[in-house]
């Protein structure tokens, strides 16, 4: 007894080394967001936002609807329709109670809390499943966010790709090779989200005739009848939108790592969302809570390079031309009147500097997208380990005839 516990239970055996993999595996995402800081990642998703707004600035040019007011996509109702009191608190006109606000307030406070583009986003995805939605208004909103799953079809994938190559130690490709290999791999993870929304549409037939039948009182009374029978039928429907839109990270992630088609894609991250849901949810708090100290990171480095460059120049301009010159650039800018509320033109040079500080605010963005895609493909590894019991460290790393 004495001997065994001396050679399994020695107190005096001092731990030398720690494998973090081992006994907390999550780590891993907090070296994804330090990958989020390569300079290969960071150009790879400003190129994506720099696509994204491309596209969506065509649309405004062709006048395609999209998001208007952000408190009436929310909650499901037309921008133009008057506010109602309704049993579950203030309702749009036209709008539908959602028993989810009500009952969980909180996620109605994370929702407003968002940062901008990613409100924007997810009030452009409320759109095409909104019941009081025009036709004009649902092709819109599909035709821009066909543009984006497009983009990061190809600028996620490539993220992704490289990430995981990172965090299993081997050789990641650059700026090049990414984009090549997003380029080549865009249908596997674009179509992962068509066939998914051509499933809904399908699946939608049905109640679709059915409303067919409510354009009549009578109909409508049928439909009133009947209408627990359709409740139960959407749940496939809400279960196929909730994990396209949860899962569409892991779909394109599972690209990156595995290199597979489109089904292996939708069926992956359909069984990582809903075989393990509190997981999702755990790794999704920690690259919250992870975010916090890498904004402010990146934040802080991307004001001190500002900050700095005009302070050295300042040296020689002199205090009175260095406030003229900040003055000039803030109100580029906000574009509106300088500090000082003088009409006058300001100078192209400061034109220019403000240019270049939108530029930096611009790669601060691209930040964002980057350290997006890099957790999206730490928590893919984390949840592939929970379901399928694969090593953290396993990435298909060769295809016969791959070049990239």
């Amino acid at each position: 007894m004495t001997q065994q516990a001396s050679e399994g239970h020695d107190p005096g055996r001092i731990i030398h080394e720690i494998q973090w993999s081992e006994a907390l595996p999550w780590w891993i995402l907090l070296r994804a967001a330090g990958a989020a800081f390569a300079p290969t990642v960071i150009l790879l998703a400003l190129l994506g936002a720099l696509a994204t707004w491309a596209g969506w600035s065509i649309a405004d040019s062709l006048r395609l609807p999209g998001v208007d007011r952000a408190a009436d996509v929310l909650s499901g109702a037309d921008a133009s329709g008057p506010i109602l009191q309704g049993p579950g608190g203030l309702l749009p006109a036209g709008g539908m109670l959602l028993p989810g606000r009500p009952a969980l307030p909180l996620l109605q406070r994370i929702i407003d809390a968002a940062p901008e583009p990613v409100a924007e986003i997810m009030q452009l995805l409320a759109i095409p499943f909104r019941p009081t939605a025009t036709l004009a208004r649902m092709g819109g909103a599909f035709a821009r966010i066909a543009w984006f799953v497009l983009v990061w079809s190809i600028f996620g994938t490539a993220i992704s790709r490289h990430v995981a190559l990172k965090l299993i130690g081997e050789e990641a490709p650059g700026l090049f090779g990414g984009v090549l290999y997003g380029a080549r791999k865009w249908p596997a993870a674009f179509n992962s989200v068509m066939f998914v929304l051509l499933g809904i549409l399908a699946l939608s037939i049905p109640g679709a005739i059915l409303g067919l039948l409510m354009r009549s009182d009578l109909g409508l009374a049928i439909a009133g009848v009947v209408w627990p029978l359709v409740l139960a039928g959407a749940v496939v429907l809400a279960i196929l939108a909730i994990g396209v839109v949860a899962g569409w990270p892991l779909m394109v992630a599972a690209v990156g790592v595995e290199r597979g088609d489109s089904f292996q894609a939708i069926s992956t991250a359909f069984s990582y969302l809903y075989q393990r849901p509190l997981h999702y949810i755990f790794y999704a708090l920690v690259a919250l809570a992870v975010a916090i100290p890498a904004f402010a990171a990146a934040g802080l480095f991307a004001d001190a390079t500002g900050t700095l460059a005009l302070w050295a120049a300042s040296f020689g301009m002199g205090h009175e031309r260095t406030a003229a010159v900040v003055d000039g650039i803030r109100s580029t800018i906000s574009g509106g009147l300088s500090e000082a509320g003088s009409r006058a033109a300001v100078p192209w040079g400061a034109k220019a500097l403000g240019f270049w500080t939108r530029g930096l605010e611009s790669l601060l963005g691209g930040f964002g997208w980057g350290y997006f895609w890099a957790i999206a493909t730490a928590a893919y590894l984390l949840l592939r380990h929970d379901v399928d019991g694969t090593e953290l460290d396993e990435v298909v790393i060769d295809e016969p005839g791959s070049e990239v």
